[in-house]
């Protein structure tokens, strides 16, 4: 049952932690970026506030003084264009922010716009009009985080986990995805054998105990791309019926549950 909203809001920094509790000591459990929008559902006596994001209802907390408060027609609003780089920037009248692949950039009167603060943007970007779900746009979309750190909670090149990549890439594509693996892997349609998948495809893993812990993205049926705390970074590796074969480690690291197609 979803929680009484106070008011809404939209992330006014690069990346934003999202904590399971009030504190810089908790887990960091997702991010937003620059632009990403969301429900204020509470805020302590501390400034923290606990928010739903509105990309994938995820709940978590995170520090007042890095949202804008906005009126709900502004929440309604969807951005425009997505940042299409590392590299892009908004530049104010004496600085500048570097913005993260997937930013949401919303425009008013020409300029880009979280809640009060008002800057240009400089850098690539992607129309959300114009985004396509296609084979080649998601790999080449998903080899832009190739070796970006692994990052328990991440969804930037900064730092990143496997069900944050698969969102990333999704996002970037135009198609929403939830935020943990566990969650992705009840949506979309099931692809029978491993030689029927096509690149796009998400390949999710379990443990000894039948748990979804882990989701990969096929590039073909013999390779696949995926954010792991093995190898600490973003990799490509060799998938096979069994799971994947680390080609750094030369071993098995995760064992394959199901594939699932979403496009």
């Amino acid at each position: 049952m979803f929680s009484m909203v106070l008011t809404y809001a939209v992330c006014n920094v690069p990346v934003m932690p999202l904590r399971s509790e009030p504190s810089h000591h908790a887990e960091q459990t997702s991010q937003l970026l620059f632009g990403e929008r969301a429900e204020v559902l509470e805020i302590d006596n501390n400034e923290w506030a606990r928010v739903r994001c509105y990309w994938d209802d995820y709940i978590g907390w995170c520090k007042a003084s890095q949202l804008s408060f906005i009126s709900r027609k502004e929440y309604g609003k969807h951005a425009k264009f997505l940042a299409a780089s590392h590299s892009g920037k908004l530049i104010f009248d004496e600085a500048e922010m570097q913005l993260p692949l997937g930013a949401e950039i919303h425009l008013k009167s020409g300029k880009v716009t979280a809640g009060f603060f008002h800057g240009k943007f400089k850098g690539k970007r992607y129309s959300v009009k114009k985004l396509n779900i296609a084979e080649a746009n998601l790999k080449q979309t998903a080899m832009l985080y190739m070796n970006a750190p692994y990052q328990w909670g991440g969804r930037s090149v900064s730092g990143i986990d496997c069900s944050g990549l698969s969102q990333m890439v999704y996002k970037l594509s135009g198609q929403k995805l939830q935020r943990d693996a566990w969650q992705q892997a009840l949506e979309g349609e099931t692809v029978d054998f491993l030689q029927n998948a096509r690149c796009g495809d998400l390949a999710f893993f379990d443990n000894a105990d039948g748990k979804i812990t882990h989701v990969g993205m096929l590039l073909d049926e013999a390779t696949i791309i995926h954010a792991t705390e093995i190898a600490g970074r973003v990799v490509v590796d060799r998938i096979d019926p069994g799971g994947i074969i680390s080609t750094t480690l030369k071993k098995r690291t995760h064992n394959l549950r199901l594939v699932k197609r979403f496009f």
